[in-house]
């Protein structure tokens, strides 16, 4: 699996309504309709702010790449936060895939979920993203408030050994 960013300069209007279409088949509208309307109104500029991105999942298929999910995150997932994953490659980590790497290219991310969207609270958990409050949905849904941060990982660099230098300095 590869997970890219869409790149503004490959055709945009071809591939913007490729991912529309994608959204729109797989994705739920009707929980996710003002997202949605963002991301179909979006122009390249838009996709190159900060807090915008715009990722792709595919796989290698037998007649060339295969689109196997798509997320669309705006503002760090504030504004608007679209994921949708096609029903053949679920529960197969794309979706989780997607999110950590939204969350590792903006570094901060946070979305709402009702209650009741249990397999999408399950792979936000599993991305990372942590529960932090509840909120009342203009409709009068409660939605739980899931926010995350790029983990911090600072790698030790092993310091370079010199030939015939010991190893272990330390035997057992």
């Amino acid at each position: 699996m590869q997970i890219s960013s869409l790149s503004p300069q490959d055709d945009w209007n071809r591939q913007h309504a490729r991912v529309l279409r994608f959204l729109f088949d797989h994705g739920g509208i009707r929980s996710m309709r003002e997202d949605y309307l963002r991301l179909a109104r979006a122009t390249e500029q838009e996709l190159q702010a900060p807090g915008t991105s715009l990722l792709l999942a595919t796989l290698r298929g037998e007649a060339g790449p295969v689109l196997a999910g798509a997320s669309f995150v705006a503002g760090y997932g504030k504004d608007a936060f679209l994921i949708a994953v096609h029903p053949l490659y679920r529960r197969k980590g794309v979706g989780c895939a997607l999110l950590r790497a939204q969350l590792d290219r903006l570094g901060s991310l946070e979305c709402r979920a009702g209650l009741n969207q249990v397999p999408f609270l399950g792979l936000c958990f599993k991305a990372g993203l942590i529960a932090s409050s509840l909120a009342m949905a203009s409709t009068g849904r409660t939605l739980l408030r899931l926010e995350g941060n790029a983990p911090k990982t600072d790698r030790r660099i092993a310091a370079p050994t010199k030939e015939g230098e010991r190893l272990c300095r330390f035997p057992s």
